[in-house]
C-alpha cells in the first residue's frame, strides 16, 4: 500500500489485497469535533458527478452530508453547503439565536 494512504473496509474485512492502484475510489472526508468532544456529522466528498444509490447503507444516520466533485475534493460550492450543514448543526446564524 503506497505510504501515506488508508483503505476503510466494512469492519466484517479481515483481509484486503489491492491490485491495482487505479482500481480505487477516492473518498473525501470532513469532520469538525468540538474541544467538549461534541461532534457534527460529517461530510463525505466523493469523486464523481452523481450519487449513486449503492454507495449507501443502511447503518448511515441520515445525517451525513453526501456529495460529489470532478477531484474527490472540496471545491467553492461544496464549501458553501458544509457551512450550511456546520451552521444547521450548530444553532449558528440569526435563527440560533
Amino acid at each position: 500500500m503506497p505510504a501515506g494512504e488508508e483503505v476503510v473496509v466494512p469492519i466484517r474485512v479481515t483481509e484486503m489485497y489491492t491490485r491495482i492502484p487505479e482500481n480505487r475510489l477516492l473518498v473525501t472526508v470532513v469532520e469538525c469535533i468540538f474541544a467538549d468532544g461534541k461532534a457534527i456529522p460529517p461530510l463525505i466528498i466523493v469523486k464523481g458527478v452523481m450519487l449513486i444509490a449503492s454507495w449507501f447503507n443502511e447503518k448511515m444516520t441520515g445525517y451525513e452530508l453526501v456529495s460529489v466533485s470532478d477531484s474527490g475534493y472540496t471545491n467553492e460550492g461544496i464549501c458553501i453547503v458544509w457551512l450550511d450543514h456546520f451552521i444547521e448543526h450548530n444553532n449558528c446564524g440569526l435563527e440560533g439565536e
